[in-house]
């Protein structure tokens, strides 16, 4: 193999793959990127068995096709320090590359492209239905929601999120049996049902390299596989088998206790309070509604703290307790000046979203038990 390419654009490229290759494991093969030199040019994979990221393809010069397996670290520190615009590879037949730009040449070992692991082309149902949406939109509904995925791996199900298409709207919902992230989005077009619990791993690398922007991301979903394809890029993923919780079961609109407020000074508040919290454990918040005012207070042996937050209130007076971190990472996801909060008793969850919000986002916490 003998290819010349932009080190640039190669660089972007080992950072994109380089998300999908292993740094904890005893095969060696996953520690490395696969190179693929075709006469369309050059195309990279990161494959760590649980995510597979391949590059569309970039331009090269190709004087000689092939393909190798290069360990990423010191292939993506070689074309980092190099310092020319440009940067060329050679393969021998003893799998040995070097890398050439300018007077700087650097030789390293490499192993053969067949022992690196790859999707295979029937992995990928080309017939399955394809679903398209902004790359900015799902990007933020990823990040919107991903909080919420539970790290108890004797749940695996729960471990991931669930997408699902019907209606022809998008829902992606996370659950930790302690709350609830959801939201949901209008398709552009007709499109049929259909549903998989994509791993909070996945998702999370996903939003990560997503573009910003309105360019369109492609994604389907097959018996064993969420495949997300945009222009630079496709991510493969394993997806999770069990049943789901019924989410659309728990959410209640009825409330005895409701509340406006303003969204940065309740996050700055539960911010405050938690800075009292113990360094092992976190302690109870605790949350007064009274009379058009909103008490957050807490205390622990390093101290105590009490803030008051003006808030409009309908129904009942009530005193409840809070993880303070749940309601810190849900007002950090809510992009609204104001949220609805509603409540029903001191042991039932409340809802939370954005009074302006256009997107169907919600979210659901499980108070804790007031002190004895």
């Amino acid at each position: 193999m003998i290819i010349t390419c932009d080190r640039n654009k190669l660089q972007d490229a080992l950072a994109l793959v380089g998300r999908a290759v292993s740094t904890r494991t005893t095969s060696p093969i996953l520690e490395c990127v696969l190179l693929t030199a075709t006469a369309d040019g050059l195309t990279l994979v990161g494959n760590d068995k649980e995510i597979c990221i391949q590059t569309a393809t970039i331009e090269a010069q190709v004087e000689q096709q092939g393909a190798i397996a290069l360990d990423a670290k010191l292939f993506t520190d070689i074309v980092r320090k190099i310092t020319g615009s440009s940067i060329v590879i050679e393969v021998d037949d003893k799998f040995n590359a070097i890398c050439k730009s300018g007077r700087s040449r650097l030789k390293m070992s490499g192993q053969p492209a067949e022992e690196f692991p790859v999707v295979s082309e029937n992995e990928l149902n080309e017939t399955a239905a394809r679903y398209k949406i902004k790359s900015s939109l799902l990007k933020d509904m990823i990040k919107q929601t991903i909080f919420s995925v539970s790290l108890d791996s004797t749940k695996p199900i729960l471990t991931g999120e669930k997408m699902e298409i019907k209606n022809n709207v998008l829902e992606i919902v996370a659950i930790d049996m302690f709350r609830i992230s959801y939201c949901s989005a209008d398709m552009d077009e007709d499109t049929p049902e259909s549903s998989a619990v994509v791993p909070g791993r996945a998702l999370n690398e996903l939003s990560r390299v997503l573009p910003d922007s309105d360019d369109e991301v492609s994604f389907y979903f097959t018996n064993t596989k969420a495949i997300f394809e945009t222009e630079e890029f496709r991510m493969v993923s394993g997806i999770l088998t069990g049943d789901f919780i019924r989410y659309d079961q728990i959410y209640n609109e009825d409330f005895s206790t409701m509340v406006v407020t303003d969204r940065v000074q309740l996050l700055n508040a539960f911010e405050r309070a938690i800075l009292v919290a113990s360094e092992n454990r976190m302690l109870p918040v605790k949350m007064e509604i009274k009379d058009d005012d909103l008490t957050i207070s807490a205390q622990s042996d390093r101290g105590q703290v009490e803030d008051g937050v003006p808030c409009e209130t309908e129904g009942k007076d009530l005193t409840i307790y809070f993880n303070p971190k749940y309601f810190i990472d849900v007002l950090r996801a809510v992009e609204e000046e104001r949220v609805l909060i509603k409540f029903n008793t001191v042991l039932s969850p409340c809802t939370i979203r954005g009074m302006d919000s256009e997107r169907g986002f919600r979210y659901l916490i499980v108070p804790l038990r007031p002190p004895a």
